[in-house]
């Protein structure tokens, strides 16, 4: 009997470094270059908090920051081997200096000459602390939700199919300027997707959540949104990535 706690045991560390190797647990919110930045994750699989849905922020030489979070068709263990390719090529792509479009469209490539089959879907983020430039691109991701003085709305959706459709597939990007206080909000679809509801509702109840969570005054409005998020689909993974403009 007492070989089954320690089984236990030796399991749940196990998947604790697979974790860590395959998508390192998010840290606390912390500043990088200019932002204050929170993840959240929550795999479908317990046992293992990794599947489909990844996130990266990559602190760059010349000072600027690429903020993304993407998501692999399935969940679950059989969607990292796919989601760590695509991690991990993102990473590169970004300190080779490529642009959020340069990004994707490499990623797109990088799918399609695997030849499995395999979809996913990002969006990716450049921001410039200097000038507060924020640039950035999607591959059939959902809006961007940007939080400011005004409110909380999208952003709009430049040109981009998801990953993996079309070894020829282009990706428009857009710019806009954050100012000190705006909060940029990028998810996977396990915060807006629930069967019997639209995804446009998904994302206005989003919206709302994190107009709620600004409201009630915060001094780490980044981690006090992502922690206060609701998944709406407890049978997929889900993906969330705050980060607020400091300049």
């Amino acid at each position: 009997m007492a070989a089954r706690p320690r089984a236990a045991t030796r399991q749940r560390t196990v998947n604790g470094r697979l974790q860590q190797a395959i998508l390192p647990a998010p840290p606390p919110a912390s500043e990088v270059n200019g932002m204050r930045v929170a993840v959240r994750y929550l795999g479908a699989d317990r046992a293992v908090q990794v599947g489909g849905d990844w996130y990266l922020t990559t602190a760059l030489p010349d000072g600027d920051v690429v903020l993304a979070v993407g998501d692999v068709g399935g969940h679950g263990l059989s969607a990292t081997p796919s989601m760590t390719l695509l991690r991990h090529a993102m990473a590169a792509f970004a300190i080779e200096g490529r642009d959020p479009s340069q990004i994707l469209a490499g990623l797109n490539s990088l799918l399609c000459r695997q030849a499995t089959g395999t979809l996913a879907t990002a969006v990716v983020a450049c921001y410039d602390p200097a000038s507060g430039r924020f640039t950035w691109a999607r591959a059939g991701h959902l809006p961007i939700l940007r939080a400011h003085e005004e409110g909380v709305e999208p952003l709009s959706q430049p040109a981009g199919i998801a990953l993996g459709v079309w070894p020829d597939g282009s990706y428009g990007s857009e710019t806009t300027v954050l100012t000190s206080g705006d909060v940029v909000l990028m998810y996977t679809d396990g915060f807006v997707e629930r069967p019997g509801t639209s995804i446009d509702d998904g994302v206005r109840d989003l919206g709302d959540q994190v107009r709620d969570t600004l409201h009630r005054g915060s001094t780490d409005r980044p981690g006090d949104i992502v922690d206060r998020l609701r998944r709406r689909n407890p049978h997929d993974d889900a993906c969330a990535l705050a980060a607020e403009s400091l300049r």
